[in-house]
């Protein structure tokens, strides 16, 4: 799982019982949903309109033959070589099969004059999937997380986009897309993924600045095929109730 590494902006809780001034806003998540965001800061201090979108055979097209290229050489990217067009339908039916309820999100820039949507990043999930740290409840498993690159942006044909325009936070726009969705499913914003080890300790950093808790290597998994293909080695990371609150809060001027 790739992201783009971004500083952490305020400590985020990571228990799990929630506070009672959070009640409100975690009741409003819980029967209401939670939009996706629509913008993201860039360098200009204008922000530049996103939309999060399904993903679809476009998207996937798309990435595989401008964006993933410039990813594959980047020898510190732990998304090289990957092929999205081997992964998304793997994952789309070995998720159907386990009844995972698979999804696929593609954040884009919205270029209105030209008409065009750009995908900036890719998340392909699982909805409903035994949490980590309770297996009785349900949470999205992120399976597969990426953003593109500056360069991919900044060469796209027909739309020229100048680096004080280039979308930032990406990597946590991407995390919130999973996020949102287990809101959105009635999961209190349950979400869980695996830093892929190419990422190194600073992956996992990364993701425990965004607020997410590591699964200790000696704890087992839920009983899952996961369980036995990629047994807990301490690189598992999730979101707690309380924790999904606070880092869906955080972008929530975004929004």
């Amino acid at each position: 799982m790739r992201i783009v590494l971004e500083p952490a902006s305020r400590p985020i809780p990571t228990s799990d019982k929630l506070v009672a001034t959070e009640s409100s806003a975690m009741d409003l998540r819980r029967w209401k949903g939670v939009r996706f965001v629509s913008r993201a800061p860039t360098r200009s201090g204008k922000p530049i309109r996103l939309r999060v979108a399904r993903m679809t055979v476009p998207h996937v097209l798309w990435w595989h033959s401008h964006v993933q290229p410039i990813i594959d050489r980047d020898p510190d990217r732990a998304d090289r070589d990957w092929n999205w067009l081997l992964y998304v339908p793997f994952a789309t039916v070995a998720g159907r099969v386990l009844a995972r309820r698979p999804a696929g999100y593609t954040i884009g820039i919205c270029a209105e004059e030209a008409g065009h949507f750009i995908p900036c990043a890719l998340v392909k999930l699982l909805g409903r999937y035994p949490a980590l740290n309770a297996p009785k409840k349900k949470s999205a498993f992120v399976w597969f997380m990426s953003t593109a690159p500056d360069e991919a942006l900044l060469t796209i044909e027909g739309h020229p986009l100048s680096a004080d325009r280039l979308p930032k936070r990406l990597g946590s726009i991407a995390l919130d897309t999973a996020v949102t969705h287990s809101f959105n499913k009635k999961h209190l914003g349950r979400t869980a993924l695996y830093a892929d080890e190419d990422g190194g300790e600073a992956l996992l950093e990364w993701y425990e600045g965004r607020g997410m808790t590591t699964l200790p290597a000696d704890r087992r998994l839920p009983r899952s095929p996961r369980r036995l293909i990629k047994p807990s080695d301490g690189r598992y990371c999730y979101y707690t109730v309380d924790a999904a609150l606070e880092a869906s809060r955080s972008l929530d001027p975004l929004r």
